[in-house]
């Protein structure tokens, strides 16, 4: 029987060797838990409290729910559950105050008219503020490279909307919403904000590089992404009305993995927590890792203690 760890002692040095240092400095990683369900759902109610007191937005991505082996559906998961208008606001609020207008008192959270506020506050006309603003959003933000070209034109336009959401302009942004989350994918309802790349298997994971960015330059400490692919290890259908996977599609879901893995110097202020069930190790397994050689010697340790559990390493198995 492999050597276990507590979730709480497991989660206390993800806190202090990651969300603490690596994570909130910009840096990367992907780790691997092995739990029951109970377990998971334990690990998930810890976890998102602890990402909340340091300032990290959290979120949740189920295989039962979504198709984790299509790289633009975990965006698509990403992006539901992120408020964008909210990320607008705050990046806005903050090149205004860097511009040296009177921003006190400006809760993006709860005041929508952001540039309105600050002209207001500020003894200015909207114009005045915009005048000041549009520069700043073409150099920041549309001529950004660390963002993909369509996800950077959008959120130029996300921010110049903060001038007028609550008033007649409310809504205007809900189709580059839809574009974002997926609810429509369709690049017409985009075009006119001068939108012209898919989100699709060979974008996506562009857009989750610009999107995790984005996060941190809106101010927040960074992502932490908790992927349950427990789902993913089923070995038959079981006709719930849940997802279900073939070899094929399991195949696909690691290599997404495995990508993950070989590219976090691309992803900026990200913890990915991959929680999953013991299937997964299984070698004898229909759908364990060794079915895909390229992600289990990534995860799989070469060298390990008898008696002690390494903290820091890419798989634990939680107790």
């Amino acid at each position: 029987m492999a050597n276990t760890i507590t979730i709480d002692a497991w989660l206390d040095v993800i806190d202090r060797e990651y969300l603490s240092s690596l994570i909130s400095d910009g840096g990367a990683t992907v780790k691997f838990a092995i739990a029951g369900d109970d377990r998971r759902r334990t690990l998930e109610g810890t976890l998102e409290h602890r990402c909340r007191e340091r300032g990290y937005v959290f979120v949740k991505v189920d295989a039962a729910t979504c198709r984790v082996h299509m790289p633009q559906d975990i965006f698509f998961a990403l992006a539901s559950e992120l408020d964008w208008p909210l990320l607008a606001r705050r990046v806005t609020l903050r090149f205004l105050r860097d511009r040296g207008f009177r921003v006190d008192g400006i809760d993006p959270q709860h005041v929508r008219d952001v540039v309105g506020s600050v002209a207001e506050r500020s003894g200015l006309e909207l114009s005045d503020v915009l005048t000041e603003l549009r520069p700043v959003l073409y150099g920041r933000v549309h001529r950004n490279p660390d963002m993909v070209r369509a996800f950077r034109v959008a959120m130029n336009h996300l921010c110049l909307m903060t001038r007028r959401q609550g008033t007649d302009g409310d809504g205007e942004e809900q189709p580059l919403i839809d574009w974002l989350t997926g609810a429509n994918t369709r690049i017409g309802n985009v075009r006119h904000f001068e939108v012209h790349t898919p989100i699709n298997r060979t974008t996506a994971r562009y857009f989750i590089e610009s999107a995790l960015y984005w996060i941190r330059f809106a101010g927040y400490a960074g992502t932490v992404i908790l992927l349950d692919n427990a789902r993913v290890l089923v070995a038959r259908n079981p006709r719930d009305g849940l997802r279900y996977y073939t070899r094929a599609m399991t195949v696909d879901h690691y290599e997404v993995l495995r990508e993950f893995i070989d590219n976090t110097d691309r992803l900026q202020a990200c913890l990915l927590a991959v929680a999953t069930d013991e299937t997964f190790v299984d070698e004898n397994a229909q759908k364990g890792w060794g079915i895909y050689s390229a992600l289990r010697t990534r995860v799989m340790d070469d060298v390990r203690d008898r008696n002690v559990v390494n903290p820091v390493a890419a798989l634990v198995r939680l107790s």
